[in-house]
């Protein structure tokens, strides 16, 4: 799409696009120059310091969530295990991943209460069509995995049991 526009209704045009959604809102995301964007002081905050030496931790950004330790761990055997059986080369991009499909899986509604009323056989073919929605949803995040998944049953196979199993027992605890 060719648009004609003056620099003084960019940001109103380029805005109206996204909203409207469709195929120009798509392309314009994946086209927008991150360097041009400017910089906003979104907050600020006071640093309280003891008395004394020591080591100062830096700050953390906002919205970033750190794993526990033990939630990592079982991540990276994953990985190596992937790696390992099927010839991939999977790295921490794709841990990431894996724990943003874990917290997506963890908010859906639905397949708690599947798997609270439902026996795990039954549970598991609803938790495997989430997920497989899930996956679907994040395609652009990492296309790579997502084609492993897709394209190889057997590799499909292992992930999905390792990922129903790590479920059950994250909604056992709660």
């Amino acid at each position: 799409m060719i648009v004609d526009i003056s620099e003084k209704n960019l940001e109103q045009t380029i805005e109206a696009v996204l909203l409207a959604g469709g195929p120009d809102a798509y392309e314009i995301q994946e086209n927008i120059d991150m360097e041009s964007y400017r910089i906003e002081k979104t907050g600020s905050g006071k640093i309280s310091l003891s008395r004394g030496t020591g080591k100062l931790e830096p700050m953390g950004p906002k919205g970033i969530y750190l794993p526990p330790t033990e939630a990592i761990e079982p991540l990276s055997q994953i990985i190596f295990e992937l790696n390992e059986r099927f010839g991939t080369d999977f790295t921490d991009e794709d841990k990431v991943f894996i724990e943003q499909l874990e917290e997506k899986l963890a908010g859906d509604v639905a397949l708690e209460a599947s798997v609270r009323v439902n026996p795990p056989e039954n549970a598991r073919l609803t938790f495997d069509h989430v997920v497989n929605d899930k996956l679907q949803e994040m395609i652009n995040s990492n296309f790579k995995f997502y084609k492993q998944v897709t394209d190889d049953q057997e590799f499909s196979k292992v992930f999905f049991n390792w990922l129903f199993e790590r479920y059950l027992g994250k909604a056992k605890k709660e």
